[in-house]
C-alpha cells in the first residue's frame, strides 16, 4: 500500500490487565492497566520512511486504538435463547 519496503518485520505485543475484588461478594472488576509494543524492521529504507510505516501501523492497531479511543460498548445476553434480565448495579 505504501511502496515502502522492508525485508522482515517482527511485533512483540503485551497487554496488562488488573482483576480486584471479589467475584462471591460480586463485587469483582478489572480493566487494562497497559499496552508494551514492541516494533523490530529490517529495511534499507530511510529511517524517515520506516517511521511513517510504523506511525501507520500504530494508527490502524485494533489493541491499541480500543484502548486510547473511547468506543461504544453494546452487550446482550440471552439465557437458553430468550433475553437475560439486566443486571443489577455492583
Amino acid at each position: 500500500m505504501t511502496k515502502i519496503r522492508y525485508d522482515k518485520a517482527s511485533l512483540r505485543q503485551t497487554a496488562r490487565f488488573y482483576r480486584d475484588g471479589s467475584a462471591l461478594a460480586g463485587t469483582i472488576t478489572g480493566g487494562p492497566v497497559g499496552l508494551e509494543t514492541e516494533v523490530d524492521v529490517q529495511s534499507g529504507e530511510p529511517p524517515e520512511r520506516v517511521r511513517r510505516l510504523v506511525d501507520m501501523a500504530e494508527a490502524s492497531c485494533f489493541a491499541l486504538q480500543s484502548l486510547i479511543q473511547n468506543v461504544e460498548v453494546a452487550s446482550s445476553f440471552t439465557l437458553n435463547g430468550a433475553p437475560l434480565p439486566e443486571a443489577a448495579a455492583l
